[in-house]
């Protein structure tokens, strides 16, 4: 079967900024400008639309069954909110998925290597992509649990303070310290702060970002 070489950027409304970015910077390495369409059209593409790549819209989508099967060869870009939208994808036969939270440079160059790949096929290592975006999406579910206090007090135990020195920076006794502590390791649960922390530095989230935002970095 031949494929065109041409690329469709499918995008929400809300996402037709970050679209004509993505189509003007794979332009630039490629020999082609990418076209961008609604990713209401999803379902209605076919070779002659070249490669779909995928922006997947925060809090995800719920794909139609026309649309998953579009998804075959797919690339899609994301951040971990629509985690579940991408899982689906993938196992409908996406090539890959990306994280949209990546600097932006740095997703270019993930996207020209995604996209000089053969993309009949799934990617090999797409089983385990999506055990890892499964993992990160529940542990930042349980991070987004965390009330704003905790999340401050999360963000200084991972910087390394200890409870004497979080309870003078946020002006509480050190008793309440420690019973925000335990209830951070509840509702991560965790048995430890050392769990914990480890859990927020997989995240790549931070103390002064949402707990759904992810900093940097690879699902």
């Amino acid at each position: 079967m031949t494929h065109s070489n041409s690329v469709t950027v499918y995008t929400s409304h809300n996402d037709r900024g970050f679209a004509d970015a993505i189509a003007a910077g794979i332009s630039v390495g490629a020999h082609f400008a990418p076209q961008t369409a609604d990713i209401s059209l999803l379902a209605h593409h076919t070779n002659v639309h070249g490669r779909p790549l995928v922006l997947v819209p925060p809090g995800g989508v719920e794909w139609l069954v026309k649309e998953l099967s579009a998804l075959k060869g797919s690339i899609m870009v994301g951040d971990l909110s629509s985690g579940h939208s991408m899982i689906r994808g993938l196992v409908a036969g996406a090539h890959t998925a990306l994280n949209s939270q990546l600097p932006f440079a740095s997703l270019l160059d993930e996207l020209q290597t995604a996209l000089s790949s053969d993309y009949v096929e799934p990617a090999r290592d797409n089983s385990s992509l999506v055990q890892r975006i499964l993992l990160r999406t529940e542990e930042s579910a349980r991070i987004a649990r965390l009330t704003n206090r905790e999340f401050e007090i999360m963000g200084l135990l991972y910087g390394g303070s200890n409870v004497d020195s979080i309870a003078r920076s946020a002006h509480i006794a050190p008793t309440t310290v420690r019973a925000h502590i335990r209830s951070i390791l509840q509702k991560l649960q965790v048995h430890s702060q050392l769990e914990a922390c480890a859990m927020l530095r997989r995240s790549g989230q931070d103390a002064r970002r949402h707990p759904m935002e992810l900093r940097i970095g690879r699902f």
